[in-house]
């Protein structure tokens, strides 16, 4: 069990390392909603090999991002929940929510997928992440795809990927 707790805080340490850089205003949360959870993300960005999305023609095929998935924890290193293809977050009591891309910042790491401010909606049963409208994914390390063409159609491809999330919720006195 030891080796457990060294391993969580080996793999949150650069997270909240990362956490002094500057978050940009464009990817702030919608005002009056209140932080509910910072959730470290461990995972990895599915791609798979196709002409590219709305190509015609013979065009070259590329990676094309298929979805994530990643394991949630808490900054104990405890499981919270599991993010998947919609996006969705999913809480371990099975609430869930669904966003939509909202805004957009370039990574600071070379070779890291953007930075997302994400507006969501409940797409599951009450509890935890029911009431989350908006997710933030940060500070992220790795997950983008190869750059330039692939050679196998259909071919699946997993990119390691960490990240920040932060979920916002309306106050209850708002609701």
């Amino acid at each position: 069990m030891r080796n457990a707790s060294i391993a969580s805080v080996v793999v949150l340490l650069p997270l909240a390392l990362s956490a002094a850089e500057a978050v940009p205003d464009s990817l702030a949360p919608p005002a009056g909603l209140k932080r509910l959870l910072d959730a470290s993300a461990v995972g990895v960005q599915i791609y798979r090999c196709a002409p590219p999305k709305g190509a015609e023609g013979k065009a070259a095929a590329v990676w094309n991002f298929e979805a994530p998935r990643a394991t949630l924890t808490d900054q104990r290193g405890q499981p919270v929940g599991r993010h998947y293809a919609g996006p969705t977050w999913e809480a371990s009591d099975g609430s869930k929510v669904t966003g939509k891309v909202a805004a957009r910042a370039d990574a600071t790491e070379p070779g890291a997928i953007a930075w997302l401010l994400l507006k969501t909606e409940s797409a599951g049963t009450p509890g935890r992440f029911d009431q989350v409208r908006a997710v933030q994914r940060l500070f992220t390390s790795g997950g983008s795809a190869p750059p330039g063409t692939c050679a196998h159609l259909d071919e699946v491809l997993e990119v390691p990927y960490r990240a920040m999330y932060v979920f916002w919720v309306q106050p209850a006195e708002a609701r």
